[in-house]
């Protein structure tokens, strides 16, 4: 109950918090953020049985969320880590990727796959999917394969920290007690042996009263050496797909190139689209003003659970009173 309270003021209070950003990117990253805690069911309905048809290989960062737009525009339904969190698919995952890099097993990616097709998923994206992108390509060899990128690798491991920054809190409490994101990292690393170091606490966290936490470093990006990893990764898939694939299948596409590159790379002919704006969504300053909110909302954990309390104090005493007026009416 006070969970959704607080995401909803999240939303309200990033509305007025940062007048500079558009109503319709406060928008996206509130439903953004909200998916993360499962109240963004609505983007998991729908879709159709046309099985998956594009796979995402991009990291987070490289205009994941744009993409999405444009690709539910194009009718897709996208697979993505809310889809995990919210079909409770997150041990699974795990699971499929230890059989996997243990000993080449399949089965349960298999079976997560046909569940997605059977829900109408009709496309992945984003961190930590795209680790599946080379055998999902293999599983399903119809399916193009599309990694989204920045402008070079040091811009995208710039804009990766930053988000880090901005998003560590789903790491830090009050957070972590409603979710677990750390399975992030356990598929980094089992997928492709990355030891990610989250912040924690008292090396790179601080913690100002029990229930609040606020990140001071975030040790997977303060080194050169650290961040080189991160670039040597993403080198890493490119090539792993791109000597994996026909160019037919592949491609890399950064958002700023607009509409065009993406329907040519998708067969798709609507020159009207072409010409349109490519969608903009979570942008850095959106993200700023949910995390500003949440900030304060954790902060102040103790007052919501109180004020939670007490509306249902009240509202219990009131449902009390009209119970008992009917039999004094019958008393008079």
């Amino acid at each position: 109950c006070w969970l959704a309270m607080v995401v909803v003021a999240a939303c309200c209070g990033a509305s007025a918090s940062d007048e500079s950003v558009q109503a319709p990117q406060r928008l996206e990253a509130f439903k953004f953020v909200s998916g993360f805690f499962g109240l963004d069911a609505a983007r998991e309905k729908g879709g159709h049985a046309a099985g998956l048809s594009l796979i995402g290989a991009g990291f987070s960062r490289t205009g994941t969320k744009s993409l999405e737009a444009a690709l539910l525009r194009l009718g897709h339904k996208v697979y993505d880590t809310r889809s995990m969190l919210e079909l409770g698919h997150i041990s699974r995952w795990e699971e499929a990727a230890g059989q996997f890099k243990a000993s080449g097993n399949v089965t349960l990616i298999d079976t997560l796959l046909s569940e997605m097709e059977e829900k109408g998923y009709t496309a992945t994206l984003d961190f930590p999917m795209n680790l599946f992108a080379p055998v999902f390509a293999e599983r399903r060899p119809t399916a193009k394969v599309l990694m989204s990128v920045r402008p070079s690798e040091d811009s995208w491991v710039e804009a990766w920290a930053t988000v880090n920054n901005i998003l560590g809190i789903f790491v830090l409490r009050p957070w972590r007690w409603v979710i677990d994101m750390e399975f992030n990292k356990r598929l980094l690393k089992t997928m492709y042996d990355f030891d990610w170091e989250y912040p924690s606490y008292p090396s790179h966290v601080w913690r100002p009263v029990p229930w609040f936490e606020v990140v001071q470093r975030l040790p997977g990006f303060e080194t050169e050496d650290a961040k080189l990893e991160w670039k040597k990764l993403h080198q890493r898939l490119h090539r792993e797909l791109k000597s994996q694939l026909p160019k037919e299948r592949f491609s890399t596409f950064d958002v700023r190139s607009g509409w065009a590159p993406l329907l040519e790379f998708l067969a798709i002919d609507d020159a009207k689209l072409a010409s349109e704006p490519f969608p903009r969504v979570n942008d850095r300053g959106s993200l700023e003003a949910v995390r500003t909110t949440m900030d304060v909302l954790a902060a102040g954990l103790p007052l919501w659970a109180l004020l939670t309390l007490w509306l249902l104090r009240s509202c219990a005493c009131c449902l009390f009173r009209r119970l008992r007026r009917p039999d004094k009416e019958k008393r008079g």
